[in-house]
Order: C-alpha cells, then structure tokens, then sequence
C-alpha cells in the first residue's frame, strides 16, 4: 500500500518534508556518515585475504594486538622474543600478535514492490536502504571493500567491491535513483508484468541475486542481507546454503507492526495499483489467523537460518537503526 502524498518541495510544520520517510536522498543517506563511527564491524571467523585493513582476524603474525606468548621456534623473528617470559622460564619464548586484515564486505538489498510499505515512520524499503547506509560507512571506515547487489521483483544491479569513498558514493546514488525509481513505477501504476527474468531465466531475482553474489563473495566475506524474506523459496535456500559455508551472513528481517497486527477493526479497501478490493478486520478469528500465519513464517525462517549459522536479525519500521545495527555487530561467540 503507497500513501498519497504530494511531490512538491514543501516542508511540513516540524520541518521535515512530506516526502522523508517514502522516497531517499543522497544528502539524507551521506549525513547517515556519522551515525556510523559507532558500529564495530568486528571479525567473528577466520579471514582469508592477505591485504591489510581494520578488521582483526585469527592470523597470527606481527600485527597491532598481542595474542599470546609460545616457545620459541627456530625461524621465528627474534624482535619479538619476549625476554621477562625468557628469563623466568629459562627458555626462550616469543609474543604473537594477531594481524589486522582486510575482510570484503557485500550488501544484498532487497528493493522489491512489497517493501515499499509501512505504517510507522517510514517504508521498509526506506529503512533497509538507511541500514545499508550505515554499515557502507563502518566497513569504508574500517578500511574494507565494499561490493553490493541490489534487485527488485525482477531485475538486479551489481556494484564491484571497492573501499574508495567515492565509489562508495556511486554505490549511494544506485540505491536512492533505484528506489525512486521503482517508487514512481509503483504510484504511476507503469510496472511491466514480467513472469520470467529478463534473461528467460525462471529462478526468482532473489534466488538470481544470490547466486550473483556467490560469484562475487571471496571465501571470508562479511555479507548482509536486507529483506522481508518472503520470497524465498529452494532455490534461495540453495544459494544462501552455498553462501554460508564460507562467510559469515547476517540477515536483517525488514518488518512493520501491521505485518502482525491487523488495523483497528472495520472496513478497508486495499490495492496492488491496479484492482481494489475491501477488508474487514472486525472479525476476531481472522485477526488471530493473520498473526499465527505470520508467526508461522517468521518461526520457520529462524529455524532455517539458525541451521545455516546465518545470523538474523528483525529491523522494524519503529527501530532506532544505530542501536539495532550496533547490537547485531557487537563481538559474539559463535557456536559451530
């Protein structure tokens, strides 16, 4: 559902434009910048790059942060012999330091009609790409390649990794053009019906943007997923299954009340752009069902997820972004 609105360049009484909250802007999504000093993108697996960056890793070598003390082995350097361990033992031992190392980073941001949504604040579609923004900053800040797909119900669009700034900032302009784009597709009612990929390919664009991003991902990656899932079927599963073996993936759940909570009780019309029908949401089963049936879905997705390792995280129309992102990406134990 698309609330009317206007789209002139007025303000409302608190400032705001009527806008925020449906469409983006690049300016809106560069102040984003920094919200992000707060987050710690911190390495929870073994990385495999051997390019430097800010991310600690489980390699041990000459780095920033000690690690540990060991015997000393024959060929080790013997700058880092530590000589207090030496003396009282009577052997010599030698530090280990944990070296920083780059860890790319990929965003998969689902930009589909049904999350251009939302009864609190903002759309859903809104709210992923100002997640999204954030965690572009923090791993640019920690000195990592950023790479992304972005897809929609029928098409994707691929941004190479790159821990440039400016690219970077293309990466921005993709998201916010891509989205207003679609948007005025949705309130123009001009979208194509399309049952098949542009390609003739059957697979769903999120089963195809997933093994895009399968391409992409080198073994070690940080990779975040921004949907409402509701699209995935087998081979979605298939892929995401690939994926996990060897990154770590968090997933974050786009939601709004109304995914669970009818409106108050009574008579609604609802369209999809292009036929309307009516809904009464007086009846007290039906409000019941729609919460189980959703509760449901959610409930099974968690189950699949925690059995791939993926972890998921519900970003609500209602969140505080920087308090939610920064929960998710505080250092955890992993249990394999």
């Amino acid at each position: 559902m698309i609330p009317s609105h206007k789209t002139e360049k007025t303000k409302t009484q608190n400032g705001q434009h009527p806008d925020q909250g449906v469409r983006l802007t690049v300016d809106e999504l560069l102040a984003l910048r920094r919200d992000a000093m707060a987050l710690d993108l911190a390495s929870s697996y073994r990385v495999s790059s051997t390019l430097a960056g800010g991310y600690r890793s489980k390699f041990r070598g000459r780095g920033m942060d000690f690690d540990e003390v060991r015997p000393y082995f024959p060929g080790d350097d013997i700058r880092n012999i530590d000589w207090r361990v030496t003396a009282r033992t009577g052997e010599p031992h030698t530090k280990l330091f944990k070296e920083e190392r780059e860890r790319p980073v990929f965003l998969l941001l689902d930009q589909s009609s049904h999350l251009f949504f939302g009864s609190r604040n903002a759309f859903k579609s809104v709210i992923a790409a100002r997640a999204a923004t954030l965690l572009i900053w923090a791993s640019i800040t920690a000195g990592s390649r950023i790479g992304a797909v972005l897809f929609d119900d029928f098409e994707h669009l691929e941004h190479r990794p790159s821990g440039r700034r400016r690219d970077a900032l293309a990466l921005l302009k993709k998201i916010t053009s891509r989205h207003n784009m679609l948007l005025d597709d949705i309130e123009g009612q001009t979208s194509k019906v399309r049952t098949e990929n542009a390609d003739g390919n059957q697979q769903s664009a999120f089963a195809q943007s997933l093994s895009r991003l399968r391409r992409l991902a080198k073994p070690g990656s940080l990779i975040y997923l921004f949907s409402d899932f509701r699209n995935m079927d087998e081979d979605c599963k298939r892929h995401l299954s690939r994926l996990g073996q060897h990154n770590e993936i968090q997933a974050y759940l786009l939601t709004d009340p109304m995914d669970s909570q009818l409106p108050p009780p009574g008579n609604y019309s609802l369209t999809d752009g292009n036929s309307i029908s009516r809904i009464n949401t007086s009846a007290k089963n039906m409000r019941q069902l729609y919460l189980e049936a959703d509760q449901q879905r959610l409930e099974s997705l968690k189950h699949y997820l925690k059995q791939k390792r993926v972890l998921l995280q519900p970003l609500s129309t209602t969140d505080n972004l920087g308090v939610v992102l920064a929960a998710a990406n505080t250092p955890r134990i992993i249990v394999r």
